[in-house]
């Protein structure tokens, strides 16, 4: 799909903390090390594909500026958020001192941080979050299911390579035409009802939510679920799918461990009689097994011209349903989901221990301006 907008939401408004260094070494853009709270700014190098960086309600983001002496630091939504030591009032903006000791600064809004120097220009976009809603029902079961190098595919629509196609004719199964790495899942479901499928949580982390960070095929996934699932058929036995939730934001689930997901992340509500069933996890963007491998996409993508590091990738997969019993197998085994799943093989997760280990909070971010590698 397209790039989308995203507006700034005011329905929770809270202060975080910018930490700016002056000039040091340089650093590699997108490091290692940067974290959620915690990243460093080259001038010298610039930025990557994206301008967004992230935070929860409460937190503070460390930004290490490095080789950025007499650089202009500007909050283009003009809300005099920077709180800089050496001013007495709240500004727009400050020069870098040349040869400049740490500084620091804090921000009590959202902020648009432009650095500029002559011609060059560096964008970061803070984003803080909102309160938001979890799916109905109980969090029956979480899984992190691994996309590894090496991969088996399947194919759609090799007629109409270019374009996209629908998965089953379903409009919310929306992926390029072509070549598709997958893992699968198996599922027995013991009590009908309606079940809530969602991604909550990507490996490596999508460049959408950190700054400066490389594009993965990863940030978009697809997920689906089969009554039975056949490669060589991949719109057979299909029940339901999504390329993109429907709600332009981001969530945020907490449980100790915050775990994050943009608007890319499939999530859908599906109807489902008590049986077997096979989840299976792939991309919307189209990459064979050797082009996956190689870090490429299908020469006919939308984001042919992206490479990648070759690493394996990671989804963490939620499934929220009404009280009663789930089993889920281990990935790539579906003959679990014809024989029955052994204890050995599955986990088992009854009404009450679903309750137990549901999520505390869920948390939307609607993020100023935020850009999409679609």
């Amino acid at each position: 799909m397209s790039r989308t907008t995203l507006r700034v939401s005011s329905l929770l408004v809270l202060s975080s903390v910018v930490a700016l260094a002056g000039a040091g070494t340089a650093s590699a853009l997108g490091g290692a090390t940067d974290t959620r709270t915690s990243i460093s700014v080259d001038c010298a190098i610039g930025e990557g594909s994206n301008d967004n960086q992230v935070i929860l309600p409460g937190e503070s983001l460390t930004i290490t500026l490095l080789n950025c002496g007499d650089w202009l630091v500007t909050d283009l939504a003009g809300l005099n958020a920077i709180d800089v030591p050496a001013e007495a009032s709240d500004i727009n903006s400050f020069v870098v001192p040349s040869g400049s000791p740490t500084y620091t600064m804090s921000v009590d809004d959202e902020v648009d941080l432009e650095l500029t120097f002559e011609a060059d220009d560096i964008d970061i976009d803070v984003s803080i979050a909102v309160a938001g809603d979890a799916p109905s029902g109980a969090l029956l079961a979480t899984n992190r299911v691994a996309m590894p190098i090496e991969i088996d595919d399947f194919s759609i629509g090799l007629d109409a390579l270019g374009t996209d196609v629908t998965l089953g004719g379903d409009a919310e199964c929306t992926m390029e035409a072509g070549y598709h790495p997958y893992r699968t899942l198996p599922i027995i479901i013991s009590e009908s009802g309606d079940f809530t499928f969602r991604v909550i949580d990507v490996e490596p982390v999508d460049e959408d939510l950190q700054w400066g960070q490389p594009y993965y095929p990863s940030q978009d996934f697809f997920l689906a679920v089969y009554t039975a699932f056949d490669p060589t058929e991949p719109e057979s036995g299909l029940v339901s799918c999504n390329d993109d939730r429907p709600v332009d934001d981001v969530s945020f689930v907490n449980d100790g461990v915050t775990y994050i997901s943009d608007d890319q992340a499939p999530e859908f509500v599906a109807t489902l009689a008590p049986g077997a069933y096979t989840l299976v996890l792939t991309t919307y963007r189209s990459t064979s097994s050797d082009d996956w491998a190689a870090g490429e996409f299908s020469e006919w993508s939308g984001v042919s011209d992206l490479t990648w590091a070759p690493i394996e990738m990671s989804a963490l997969f939620e499934l929220w349903g009404p009280t009663g019993s789930l089993a889920i197998g281990e990935p790539d085994e579906p003959e679990l989901a014809d024989t029955g799943i052994e204890p050995s093989d599955a986990m088992a997760i009854s009404a009450g221990a679903a309750l137990l280990i549901a999520f505390g909070l869920a948390l939307l971010v609607a993020r100023r301006s935020l850009s999409r590698t679609r």
